[in-house]
């Protein structure tokens, strides 16, 4: 095949037949060999991916900070003064940061680049003769597809039929209404957005359905050309960590004026220039917690890719962070709650259960269905049916009752079609067998029966039937029919009456396993579960009761009650309401904005195109992996399983994520202003520092980051509550100011203490300097273990439950070690090996800062986040 390329290609002006023959494609579709070719050919149809940021370049950022910079002029220096040993361990330090890092963006990076694999988009494509259901990637030049509402356009393509097809083209664009599409040749010189004729990868199907014949995939496409030109790097923040960000830079500015001083006090009480330069720097280095912007980074991503195991795929870490304070759950019923395993369960014929009326009216009901059966010629139990969930296992159940329609369409012909949508909530079509054409509507019974010329007495005993059921737990659809003209405009006439009731089909979808416990549990973590479904409000309450989401009587209110009551009559009852049923996709959007009015974090769950608005307007847009592609486009969580119980999983990693982001900033912070106050009081009491600018450095960058990369990694939860506040408040919590400026302070002052009375008692200087040095590598090492859990005591869990804690841990005491009693780190460092009651005296020390922080979270323990 030789495809001229698309840009000097002007299918638009082509006539459907002409560009068939270029593209040396079928109507019937490829075979397996031509899809082989061209896939070698043209590569797989995927847009180029932003790169993500080079190795190199993760290095070199690691090199920007400015304390990093301050480090390497210090080391500069110091080469300068001809103090090697004092350079060397400048620049390991430099090193050892370095690698640090970049191992945290580099995991981060991976792990957000990862979770774009999880997300796949589904397409109905024509091969041999057969309609299969395949990913969009695996597309190539001349396939055949068909596109119906709800679906993104997979590649760009010129159209041969359509039916009331609308696109959302404003990703390409900028048209913000949705452009009527149709099949015909335009000029060759028609712009981009009046090419009507066309489809363009990316942009969504509004209404109606079309089959196109693809004409450019991949970055050879319209949306792939501006992609390739655009790719860059996204390097955006949430905005949790710029309020983190801001806070280390205002911590940062505060310390390095402190050490700025702190050189001034010692310069001026005729301490040495050079040893106070290097103190300052040191103490500036290790007490602004300037790593804490990438160690959030890293406690995201692991929390959302920890997620993705559990098919909740996240698109954007500010989700992360919401899910956590998440307070209300709008839940869609068929498919979260319930298994979306529908199944035909029972046919109800107005004309009485014969088997003539049973076939018939299956066979009218499933000529409305918009589906393919990929394989026919297997039994209808095994059937695998491309199109809508209800319309899958209707045609499904009728196979089985001998209703065939792979069988039926060979000897009828849909001449024109109204797709199913949840505002109108029914299907239409004009079917003709042989000359005679029949207009069949499936949908919603209790709207279908308005259409029909039943009497009052007839439609209440119909109106009482599927009440009955629909209080059962059962969901119904009604079938009509009428015979009209071969010219009837389909659209203009559905809506009259005249109609013949045909009869009920009954369905019943089971409760899925786990949900009941799920909204259990989050129900005690104060988090609400309202169910807001298009179904009948019998069957919604039966569903409602089953799970416990309803107790007692007057909390359904159904879309007809939200239209009487205005809205401040609205807002008041909206605590008491757990179930609304009927509802239009307008009126899921209004109470989303309601209950947000209401001080409500609300997460929405929703899979249809018409979900779009309420699923961008709430504050966590929960799409599931079955739902169209614009419902996957607007939402911010994605859960694959369709599961309930995974939007609770999802909403307890947020809570776990906030928790690992408050462990993490008290174990980094709660020793920062340590070393300041152990050398001011040296200053002040003019007695000798007790430790030297090396050591500093020593302790910040070779001992106590380990442990922080294995408290990202943490699953122990603090607290089933709901955290309240925004921003830096969601961590920045009572507690943890507590925990870092108190307790940290205490035990600062405590250690200066314990150094003066030690001196002052006779002891050698290197021993004592080297047993401080030894205490406050180890006691921060320690506080690890009490970190794993701020609300809970370390004696109701097992401190060695986090093996990466135990890790980080255990690396900074053997460096620890290696300090203290390996000659070479010795005469590096100015340490001496310390005598075992000295060693006892240093874990002593760990042990009872352990206890001094258990005392801080027992003062919390009982109060909220």
């Amino acid at each position: 095949m030789k495809t001229p390329p698309p840009t000097q290609t002007y299918f638009w002006s082509y006539s459907f037949d002409k560009a068939l023959d270029i593209l040396e494609a079928r109507i019937d579709g490829l075979n397996e060999e031509e899809v082989k070719v061209r896939r070698e050919q043209f590569g797989s149809n995927e847009i180029p991916k932003q790169h993500r940021l080079s190795r190199l370049r993760i290095v070199f950022n690691q090199l920007k900070s400015p304390l990093i910079i301050i480090l390497l002029v210090a080391g500069v220096v110091t080469l300068f003064l001809q103090e090697w040993v004092d350079a060397g361990m400048i620049f390991a330090t430099v090193l050892a940061n370095t690698a640090l890092g970049y191992w945290q963006e580099n995991k981060a990076e991976t792990v957000l680049e990862e979770l774009r694999s999880y997300i796949h988009t589904r397409v109905r494509v024509r091969r041999e003769e057969q309609e299969h259901d395949i990913d969009a990637h695996e597309l190539v030049p001349g396939d055949i597809v068909h596109v119906s509402q709800g679906d993104r356009v997979p590649a760009d393509g010129l159209l041969f039929h359509t039916n009331d097809l609308k696109i959302d083209e404003s990703v390409l664009t900028g048209e913000s209404l949705p452009v009527h599409k149709q099949e015909g040749v335009l000029g060759k010189g028609t712009p981009l957005a009046e090419r009507t004729n066309m489809l363009w990868s990316g942009t969504l199907v509004n209404e109606g359905y079309g089959e196109m014949l693809i004409t450019a995939t991949n970055g050879n496409t319209e949306f792939g050309k501006i992609a390739t030109l655009a790719s860059q790097h996204e390097d955006e923040q949430t905005p949790l960590q710029k309020a983190v960000s801001r806070f280390a830079q205002l911590a940062g500015i505060a310390i390095l004026i402190l050490a700025a001083l702190l050189f001034g006090v010692g310069f001026a009480l005729g301490r040495n220039p050079f040893e106070m330069f290097f103190i300052s720097v040191a103490i500036a280095v290790s007490a602004v917690p300037e790593g804490l912007p990438i160690a959030l980074t890293v406690i995201l991503a692991i929390g959302v890719e920890r997620l993705a195991r559990k098919k909740g795929i996240v698109k954007k870490l500010l989700v992360a962070e919401t899910l956590g304070s998440t307070s209300l759950v709008l839940t869609d019923k068929t498919g979260t709650l319930t298994e979306a395993n529908m199944k035909l369960i029972e046919v109800l014929p107005s004309a009485g259960k014969t088997d003539e009326a049973t076939h018939r009216l299956l066979k009218e009901a499933i000529l409305t269905t918009d589906v393919v059966v990929e394989n026919p010629e297997e039994e209808p139990s095994e059937w695998h049916v491309i199109g809508r969930a209800m319309e899958g296992a209707l045609v499904q159940g009728a196979g089985r009752e001998g209703a065939q329609l792979p069988k039926i369409l060979k000897e009828t012909t849909i001449t024109d079609r109204i797709p199913f949508n949840s505002k109108q909530k029914y299907s239409a079509v004009i079917a003709r067998t042989g000359g005679t054409y029949q207009l069949l509507v499936l949908g919603a019974p209790e709207i279908l029966l308005g259409f029909t010329v039943l009497e009052e007495a007839e439609q209440k005993k119909i109106f009482e039937e599927i009440d009955r059921r629909a209080r059962s737990g059962e969901r119904l659809l009604g079938v009509l029919s009428k015979t009209v003209d071969a010219e009837t405009e389909l659209e203009a006439h559905v809506s009259h009456d005249g109609f013949s009731f045909e009869g009920l089909l009954v369905f019943r979808d089971p409760i899925r396993k786990g949900v009941n416990e799920a909204i259990k549990r989050i129900g005690k973590a104060g988090v609400k579960t309202v169910i807001v479904t298009g179904d009948h409000r019998g069957t919604a309450e039966h569903v409602a009761r089953e799970l416990g989401i309803l107790h007692g009587r007057g909390l359904v209110l159904t879309g007809t009650d939200i239209e009487k009551m205005d809205e401040a009559a609205l807002r008041k009852i909206l605590p008491e309401v757990r179930v609304f049923a009927r509802t239009t996709p307008e009126q899921k959007l209004k109470l989303v904005q309601m209950y947000r009015l209401e001080g409500e974090i609300v997460a929405v769950t929703g899979d249809g195109v018409n979900d779009a608005p309420a699923l961008k307007f709430a504050d966590v847009g929960v799409a599931v992996g079955s739902g169209t592609e614009v419902a996957k486009g607007a939402a911010d969580l994605i859960i694959l399983d369709n599961n309930f119980a995974t939007i609770v999983e999802a909403i307890e990693e947020g809570r776990g994520i906030l928790d690992n982001i408050r462990k993490t900033l008290v174990y980094l912070l709660s020793d920062s202003v340590d070393e300041i106050l152990l050398i001011v009081g040296a200053l002040l009491f003019s007695i000798p520092i007790p430790l030297s600018a090396l050591q500093m450095l020593f302790i910040n960058f070779f001992s106590d980051s380990f442990p922080a990369i294995g408290l990202a990694f943490e699953h122990l939860r603090d607290s089933t509550k709901r955290p309240k506040g925004k921003g830096s408040s969601l961590i920045l919590t009572h507690e943890v100011k507590f925990l870092i400026f108190v307790v940290g302070t205490g035990t600062s002052i405590s250690l200066f203490a314990m150094y003066y009375f030690l001196l002052h008692m006779g002891y050698p200087l290197d021993l004592l300097r080297t047993f401080i040095f030894a205490t406050f590598a180890t006691y921060t090492l320690f506080v690890a273990f009490s970190a794993r859990s701020l609300k809970r005591s370390i004696f109701t869990y097992n401190p060695f439950g986090n093996l990466y804690v135990i890790g980080g841990v255990a690396i900074g005491v053997f460096l620890t070690l290696c300090a203290v009693y390996i000659p070479f780190f010795q005469h590096i460092l100015g340490t001496i090996p310390l005598p075992l009651p000295w060693l006892a005296g240093v874990f002593a020390v760990g042990l009872l800062n352990i206890l001094v922080i258990e005392f801080g979270k027992f003062l919390y323990r009982n109060a909220d986040e």
